[in-house]
């Protein structure tokens, strides 16, 4: 019995911890990416609908930018 449980648990834990991951790089990564290529591009952004590569970037984009910041917090 208690095999059973912490196995649904960590499946639990799994679906949870892919869920996180996938928030953060869909949706915030992609927000800050967005807003930093707004900025670089000094608003002419990407016209909707993106494309699924063009999202991939933007993440990326997001990503890099965040360590930037990050770091340029810690640096200070």
């Amino acid at each position: 019995m208690e095999e059973l449980v912490i196995g649904a648990l960590r499946v639990l834990g799994a679906l949870i911890r892919w869920l996180l991951i996938e928030l953060f790089l869909d949706r915030v990564a992609y927000s800050i990416g967005y807003a930093g290529l707004y900025i670089l591009t000094l608003g002419k952004r990407p016209d909707r609908p993106v494309s699924t590569e063009m999202r991939v970037r933007i993440a990326l984009l997001g990503i890099v930018l965040s360590l930037l910041i990050f770091a340029l917090l810690i640096w200070l």
